[in-house]
């Protein structure tokens, strides 16, 4: 009966995103690594982020009510239209390393895609329309993810199947994406 069970827990352990494997934490804080299904890893590339805002200057047309029409937005944006690592579509799973994993990750980590612009990628944080007002995104999630405790300092994330596209992560920092594509 015992080896019966210990059979079923494993099936159920092996089954699971969760199932714990002997990969190594990231060396520093902020580092991200994807574990592929070999348990082989690669480093995502930290990519240096800014703020651009930009806006459609309609208030600045000397027309009275031309700043009812005025539209203004504020975007994370990294040089670049694709990222260095590109994944297949599947079950993504990463290591991220942080200074101590007792924080719900919610709170210090974001998962986002970008939208692709020319030689840009950006991810967009506010938006303001002088009719309808601001409409701040405060999050980083945009991107549906699992987020467990993953050895002494890290978190194990686990994405199942993300459409093709250009994803970052952030820790804390946004001005320090981790960046990868899925084909």
């Amino acid at each position: 009966m015992k080896k019966l069970m210990m059979i079923i827990v494993s099936m159920m352990a092996a089954m699971s995103g969760f199932s714990q494997t002997t990969v190594a934490e990231p060396e520093f804080v902020g580092q991200v690594i994807v574990v592929n299904a070999d348990s082989t890893t690669i480093l995502l590339q930290k990519e240096q982020a800014s703020m651009k805002a930009s806006s459609t200057n309609f208030g600045l047309i000397p027309i009275p009510g031309s700043g009812l029409l005025d539209k203004s937005s504020t975007n994370l944006v990294v040089k670049g239209k694709e990222a260095k690592v590109m994944l297949e579509q599947g079950r993504l799973t990463f290591i991220v390393r942080a200074e101590k994993n007792d924080i719900d990750p919610v709170s210090i980590l974001g998962v986002f895609q970008f939208d692709v612009k020319k030689k840009k990628r950006q991810f967009k944080m506010a938006e303001m329309n002088s009719v309808g007002g601001w409409n701040f995104n405060m999050s980083f999630n945009n991107v549906k993810y699992v987020a467990k405790k993953y050895g002494e300092h890290s978190y194990l994330i686990v994405i199942e199947n993300p459409e093709p596209g250009q994803y970052g992560i952030v820790l804390n920092d946004i001005y320090n994406v981790s960046t990868f594509g899925v084909k």
